[in-house]
């Protein structure tokens, strides 16, 4: 009986000690963590929307309780003082869970500049390549004007994407959050 009480203390003075040095550890390493996820996050504002000189979060100002609920960040990016593109952050649900993508559109042009999917958890090897650049770079260049299709078929009309293949319902949960930055940009910026 003894030998199990010394062992049961001892375990518990081990993990008291791993637990303590586990958080020593977290404390030390979280704020350089979080500099390089703001970093990452720069870097594809930049990714979507090269034009900008400086990108400021303006999502208070633009979403309302009206807005679509895949939108959840407004960043305006300006050029020379002026606002010139707007980056949006949309979240649709995808087939295994949501999807978080970048969408930047250009004010003068009225076309979307790029997307870019930062965090999936779509079925690897399928829809998984919504982060393949031949999959993203369709939606280069489409304008704002009407929402875009997932078409199966290699599209015959500007305003369509090409489906992934055996990935329909990723395909349309990607072009859906984008449609949803569509129509609040259209709407916001006119």
């Amino acid at each position: 009986m003894l030998d199990i009480t010394k062992l049961c203390i001892f375990l518990l003075v081990v993990s008291t000690v791993a637990a303590f040095g586990v958080g020593y550890v977290n404390s030390m390493t979280a704020p350089v963590i979080h500099k390089q996820a703001e970093q990452a996050k720069v870097n594809s504002f930049r990714e979507v929307y090269p034009q900008g000189d400086e990108v400021k979060d303006e999502t208070a100002k633009y979403l309302k309780k009206d807005s679509s609920p895949l939108l959840k960040e407004v960043n305006m990016a300006y050029k020379g003082g002026a606002p010139a593109g707007v980056i949006y952050t949309v979240e649709p649900k995808g087939f295994s869970g949501p999807i978080t993508i970048l969408a930047g559109f250009d004010i003068a042009s009225r076309k979307l500049t790029a997307i870019k999917v930062l965090n999936q958890t779509e079925t690897p090897g399928l829809g998984a390549k919504a982060k393949d650049p031949l999959f993203q770079d369709q939606y280069k260049g489409k304008g704002t004007e009407t929402d875009l299709e997932v078409s199966k078929t290699p599209p015959t009309k500007d305003n369509q994407i090409q489906a992934i293949t055996a990935s329909t319902i990723t395909s349309k949960a990607v072009t859906s959050g984008i449609n949803a930055a569509r129509e609040h940009f259209a709407g916001n910026f006119k």
